[in-house]
């Protein structure tokens, strides 16, 4: 489904591709949408398409955050955020590298925060250029977009990190996070969503991803919540002043 970006928010770009909205809520408060959009597909985030190629090996998302009255920093302010950010799990069956491990904050380790919206992770806030680098999104020059937030995700999985006769799974759950610089921060509402490869065989490998669609969450889930918890690389809670 193509949505006008105008339905959603002042613009003037292309068209974001929808696939799901989320209610951001706080206290039985609804400060904005989580818009993921429709995802794409790459090989080793080259060859971007809607339409996924016998060589693809990941996917795209891009992910929004549109705040309204209720939730914009400079107007009501319900939640009393300072920021918004965003703080995205990983969980995979995959052959792990190094300090990996099957479920992990999605963030590079020599991060000194958890968050994905920072440098060099493809992000964006207010209106904005989406990233330069067009090799792995769907389009050939890049649009202007206008959310709260935005993250630009394109993870995939080549061959060489399968487990011989074993599909290949990835999900992820993205969370909005309220941070305060008076308070703790809270983890707001999340969406779910992952992709899989299926085995073929010894001599073909792994097909090509097949995307499993975005589920909505009102709360961080239990997994998610365990993940954050209990990573030593970045000892953030959301309920501790991790500050």
């Amino acid at each position: 489904m193509s949505v006008g970006w105008l339905s959603i928010a002042s613009a003037f770009a292309s068209d974001l591709w929808v696939g799901k909205v989320c209610p951001v809520t706080y206290q039985q408060n609804t400060l904005g949408i989580l818009v993921f959009s429709e995802a794409w597909f790459h090989s080793g985030r080259q060859q971007a398409s809607y339409i996924a190629r016998d060589n693809a090996t990941g996917v795209g998302l891009e992910i929004h955050l549109f705040a309204n009255r209720l939730g914009e920093v400079e107007l009501e302010n319900q939640a009393q955020c300072t920021q918004y950010r965003m703080l995205q799990i990983r969980t995979t069956n995959r052959r792990l590298l190094d300090d990996e491990r099957q479920a992990q904050i999605d963030a590079p380790l020599h991060f000194v925060e958890p968050f994905y919206d920072a440098s060099p992770l493809e992000h964006g806030a207010g209106m904005h250029n989406t990233p330069s680098d067009t090799s792995d999104k769907p389009w050939n020059l890049p649009p202007k977009r206008a959310s709260t937030l935005a993250i630009y995700d394109t993870p995939f999985v080549s061959d060489a990190l399968g487990k011989e006769g074993e599909d290949i799974q990835v999900e992820f759950e993205t969370c909005v996070v309220c941070q305060r610089d008076s308070g703790f921060d809270s983890i707001l509402s999340c969406g779910r969503w992952g992709y899989s490869r299926e085995y073929m065989d010894e001599n073909t490998g792994w097909a090509e991803p097949e995307f499993h669609g975005t589920e909505c969450l009102n709360s961080p889930s239990r997994h998610y919540q365990e993940t954050v918890s209990l990573s030593e690389e970045f000892p953030y809670s959301y309920w501790l002043d991790w500050r």
